[in-house]
């Protein structure tokens, strides 16, 4: 083998051992939140609830409401409204079994 061939081979291994730990960032590989509100939000106006857990996407946990007018919100998951919700909704899914 010549000494180009070599020295190409080389680089090359390099780079696969230097790129192996570094992550391919995708469209749905990040955080679906830029910002938390905390804002109380009328249970009348809530369409639907998302949990997102943490992962490899995002290190952060996220609730996304989704409002009757299609508008998505991002919601603090410390709000003290939204604990009060989701045990207002285990007690009445809970009740419906």
């Amino acid at each position: 083998m010549d000494r180009a061939a070599s020295v190409t081979i080389l680089i090359l291994l390099l780079c696969a051992i230097t790129t192996q730990g570094i992550p391919i960032l995708v469209a749905h590989g990040r955080c679906h939140c830029t910002g938390t509100s905390a804002k109380v939000i009328p249970t009348k106006s809530i369409r639907s609830l998302k949990f997102i857990p943490s992962g490899s996407h995002c290190e952060n946990a996220e609730i996304i409401v989704t409002l009757k007018n299609e508008k998505k919100v991002c919601v603090d998951l410390e709000a003290k409204w939204l604990e009060t919700l989701i045990k207002k909704g285990n007690k009445h899914h809970k009740g419906t079994k």
